[in-house]
């Protein structure tokens, strides 16, 4: 099941699900008021949303506008965790253990927004993330302990500045200017994708494709990778944990690729669909 939350001209926004080019509004029936009350209780949701979802309302998918799926407490993202990605980068070593870094809230934005150059930088990337929705409390969880409390994935382009990053290594900085952390389309629940180690994945800037990957490449897997950060954090329902970026990066390139106003990137994930964002002036 694809959630997402959408808007019609005028309204209010309302959790769905999205079906192809249709999306049942799930909030107009009483099923859900929002795509975090349902990760927030779970399964019962879920069951009553299945139950009552061929009385809801369906609107064309071009009549609506999807917005960011959900608002996250927490958007803790993998740094290093694709052997592509490693071998790339020429100042990275294999990591021993997994790290992390904060996407804020401040920084989330839904699909097809606009995301404004900052004057800061000339060096604008992109990074394709496979994210994980939590879906229960996890507070130093074992492994065994990690894949049934994940409600779902998502997407979220990791936009970075690569020269403000990189000097004295202001990753924090780098990393959250306005809208740098793209989340969508939608949400789709674990059970719709038994094999989250076997996705692939793709960008792409204004029609080419720079990135072409797959999560089997993954360095540590889901529960090595969440079990991990939730001895250190204690992760809520609700809260994003990406899994780090395949290789083809703009900063690595040769030549480099960054973006500039005009220009509109696109990432995708099997399964989950895709993710655009135009870049604007500053």
């Amino acid at each position: 099941m694809k959630l997402v939350s959408f808007s019609r001209p005028g309204g209010p926004i309302a959790a769905g699900v999205l079906d192809g080019e249709s999306v049942a509004g799930l909030t107009e029936v009483g099923l859900a008021e929002s795509v975090i009350e349902v990760i927030r209780e779970g399964q019962p949701a879920l069951e009553r949303i299945r139950a009552g979802l061929a009385h809801a309302p369906r609107h064309a998918l071009a009549n609506v506008r999807l917005e960011v799926p959900l608002r996250p407490g927490k958007v803790l993202c993998s740094g290093i965790n694709y052997r592509g990605h490693a071998r790339e980068n020429p100042n990275a070593k294999m990591p021993d253990e997994p790290f992390f870094f904060a996407k804020l809230p401040s920084s989330v934005v839904g699909p097809d927004v606009p995301v404004a150059k900052p004057a800061r930088t000339e060096q604008v990337d992109y990074e394709v993330e496979f994210a994980v929705v939590i879906g229960a409390p996890l507070h130093r969880a074992t492994e065994a302990a990690v894949m049934p409390a994940i409600f779902g994935y998502t997407l979220l382009n990791d936009i970075s500045a690569r020269d403000v990053q990189f000097k004295d290594s202001q990753i924090t900085i780098g990393k959250n200017f306005a809208g740098f952390a793209p989340i969508g389309p939608c949400v789709l629940t674990a059970d719709a994708m038994p094999r989250p180690d076997r996705v692939a994945l793709r960008t792409r800037l204004n029609g080419r494709t720079l990135q072409d990957g797959n999560t089997s490449d993954w360095l540590f897997s889901l529960p090595r990778l969440i079990s991990f950060l939730s001895e250190h954090v204690p992760l809520e329902p609700g809260d994003i944990v990406t899994t780090g970026t395949p290789a083809g990066v703009g900063v690595f390139r040769d030549p480099q690729v960054f973006m500039w106003p005009g220009d509109v990137v696109e990432i995708e994930a099997e399964g989950i669909g895709i993710l655009r964002t135009p870049i604007s002036e500053t």
